[in-house]
């Protein structure tokens, strides 16, 4: 530490150098867990509909619930991590996490479980505020360094796409509560660990938090999502679907000209200057909005209407996680040879290819379609996890480690909520336009309740498949293979056209990112810049 640092460390000098693999082993542990459980979910979801006849909405915001929370406040963890510690803010958000969890495992209602699901996300904010940074101390050495960001990473692309497997295997033989108790031990085990053998990184006084920055950015982003999810049901010319809508720009303009004006902002804009940070942010944003978001509906379309079990869906989501695990450390290893210019856009086609190789699903298709989509889709999400988690810490200055960490952080789960609510909201639209369409062709429909019309029709876009079907009355059983062709149809039709947006939104990211590295290019005079070696965090 410099003589004119104004940080403070609570360690004897040298104690994170002599434990830096434990606190890999931590960190890692960590992050597993809390990017497990933004996709556990994905293998739970059918049984949570039918055990609280949840409605797409409902659905919807199991998944965005946890991650709007983790993209409004991690940025404001960063800054008290580094204010009062980051030992400290692991420990407090281990404890929320773990006990958030053990109350979903009881959550009776589906609003219940999307409110803990918010609780969760809150303290998943503060681990992934610090992880990071945590490295960062504990490798000063850059070989090293880049090593342990090479292996962390890995575990979270790992975490990221096992979410599926993991869920699957865990709903089949336990039921869907089990995929949150398990996170009880293993956070009470890493808990009693960080506090008996984590030292502590760093405590500066005079960093502050921006509250109101947090509040005007949660605040854009629940509007926006909301807009998003009701603009199925209302329609986008509703006036509460575009009073949304302007409420979610107004905030996040707010938010922007007030990290102009604050004295401690939440975001340094400074950082926006550098050359890359754009391109980067803008790939961070948009493989979580397109192959993150979409795994999750692959997964009930797999369950509801190819008939998988949640294992047997999960171990069919294999080849993203064996994508991601070949790209993401091979990638670590040459990423400061290549500028992020060219390995950023690259790996973001790769992630679009994926997603459109996914899309055109015949009626006569089998599972093993959407294989090529999701190896190739997989080899640039891992590969896009390892550049950006090294990249983030060359955009912001030592003291501002973790607020960079977070940026990027933020900038993910904005990616998943957004891509959670429009994705879903093209598969809903679809969906039930394709079931409205086919029921009126089936002989004697008019005979069936408008209620349970409905019924059906909402079970669809929620992307139930035909398992819509075992609802159906016993009077009407004479219909049940028609409507079962019904239901089959209208979902392969919501599954390409979901898988079509997400190539669309890929393609635009490209296409983007090339722009914004190309105008970084000239005005910087030298590429390359964007890719050099970040320092070590003040300790």
């Amino acid at each position: 530490m410099s003589s004119t640092a104004t940080t403070t460390s609570t360690a004897p000098p040298g104690d994170q150098q002599r434990r830096p693999g434990l606190v890999l082993f931590m960190v890692c542990v960590a992050i597993f867990m809390l990017m497990l459980d933004a996709t556990v979910v994905s293998a739970a979801l059918a049984d949570i509909r039918k055990d609280f006849d949840a409605s797409a909405d409902g659905l919807q915001w199991v998944i965005d619930a946890y991650s709007i929370p983790l993209a409004g406040v991690l940025l404001t963890f960063a800054t008290l991590g580094d204010r009062f510690g980051r030992r400290r803010m692991f420990i407090i958000g281990m404890a929320g996490f773990t006990a958030s969890s053990l109350a979903l495992a009881f959550a009776n209602t589906i609003v219940v479980l999307d409110v803990l699901r918010a609780a969760q996300g809150f303290a998943a904010a503060m681990l992934f505020a610090t992880a990071l940074p945590l490295l960062s101390v504990a490798y000063p050495e850059k070989a090293a360094r880049a090593k342990a960001i090479g292996i962390y990473g890995a575990v979270m692309a790992l975490a990221t796409v096992a979410g599926p497997v993991v869920g699957g295997a865990l709903v089949t033989q336990f039921g869907w509560r089990s995929i949150f108790t398990i996170n009880v031990p293993i956070g009470i085990g890493i808990m009693v660990l960080a506090w008996l053998k984590m030292p502590e990184s760093a405590s500066s006084p005079e960093r502050r938090a921006d509250l109101l920055g947090s509040v005007l950015l949660t605040g854009g982003l629940v509007a926006g999502v909301f807009a998003l999810t009701r603009s199925n049901a209302l329609g986008w010319t509703s006036g509460t679907v575009i009073g949304l809508l302007v409420a979610a720009v107004v905030l996040l303009i707010a938010f922007l000209a007030w990290q102009v004006k604050a004295k401690h902002p939440l975001f340094d804009l400074g950082m926006a200057k550098k050359p890359g940070f754009s391109g980067t942010a803008i790939v961070s944003v948009a493989h979580m909005a397109t192959l993150m978001a979409a795994s999750n509906y692959i997964a009930l379309f797999l369950i509801g209407t190819l008939g998988y079990s949640p294992l047997q869906m999960g171990l069919r989501l294999l080849p993203i996680s064996l994508g991601a695990m070949i790209a993401a450390p091979l990638t670590a290893i040459f990423a400061r040879r290549v500028p992020l210019a060219l390995s950023l856009p690259v790996t973001m086609a790769l992630v679009t290819v994926g997603m459109y190789l996914m899309g055109n699903f015949g009626h006569d298709s089998e599972w093993t379609h959407f294989v090529p989509g999701m190896l190739v889709g997989g080899l640039g999400l891992g590969a896009i996890t390892a550049v950006t988690q090294a990249a983030s810490l060359t955009f912001a200055s030592q003291e501002n480690a973790g607020m960079a960490s977070a940026t990027f952080g933020t900038l993910r789960q904005i990616g998943m909520a957004m891509g959670i609510a429009g994705l879903g909201a093209m598969f809903s639209r679809v969906a039930e336009d394709k079931t409205e369409t086919g029921l009126a062709a089936i002989p004697g429909v008019d005979a069936v309740p408008s209620d349970l019309k409905e019924q059906f029709i909402e079970g669809i876009g929620s992307g139930a498949g035909h398992q819509v079907v075992e609802g159906v009355p016993a009077q009407f059983a004479d219909s049940v293979p028609a409507l079962t062709q019904v239901a089959d149809s209208a979902s392969i039709d919501a599954m390409n056209a979901l898988a079509n947006l997400g190539a669309v939104i890929g393609a635009v990211a490209v296409v983007l990112a090339v722009i914004t590295f190309a105008i970084d290019s000239r005005r910087s005079g030298k590429v390359n810049e964007t890719t050099r070696e970040p320092e070590p965090a003040s300790v």
